[in-house]
């Protein structure tokens, strides 16, 4: 079965409707795949959620499974960010990265600048925005 783990920019592009990535979810809600999100990924969006959003927003998370930060996959982003350069791949990037692969999860994302170079290391999914 399988499995994605969601950057921010995928779980604000569902949040917003935008067809892309909407195929990914009805597979998750048909049982059909998994899906999951790092706290990191959470952190990301919350700051961004307006007054009124709340309950929608959670709504969304509930439907995923939460990866939360631990010691290996902290370790695991260091690694990403000496290899690939500490401006090419951002701490936050490095860390959503690093909890997909150690969980062993397709990243997926529409963020081609921020995690094309990953590729080559991981299994990283682009969809189209629209």
């Amino acid at each position: 079965m399988p499995g994605w783990m969601f950057d921010s920019v995928a779980l604000i592009d569902y949040y917003h409707g935008r067809p892309g990535v909407i195929p990914y979810v009805e597979v998750i809600l048909n049982g059909e795949a998994t899906g999951a999100f790092s706290t990191v990924t959470e952190l990301e969006l919350w700051q961004g959620i307006r007054a009124g959003e709340e309950e929608r927003h959670e709504a969304i998370l509930a439907l995923l499974e939460r990866v939360p930060l631990d010691g290996a996959i902290a370790r695991r982003a260091g690694q990403l960010r000496r290899q690939f350069g500490l401006s090419r791949l951002s701490l936050p990037d490095a860390a959503i990265a690093a909890s997909a692969e150690l969980t062993g999860r397709t990243l997926l994302t529409r963020n081609r600048r921020d995690f094309e170079a990953l590729k080559e290391l991981m299994a990283v999914e682009f969809y189209r925005r629209d």
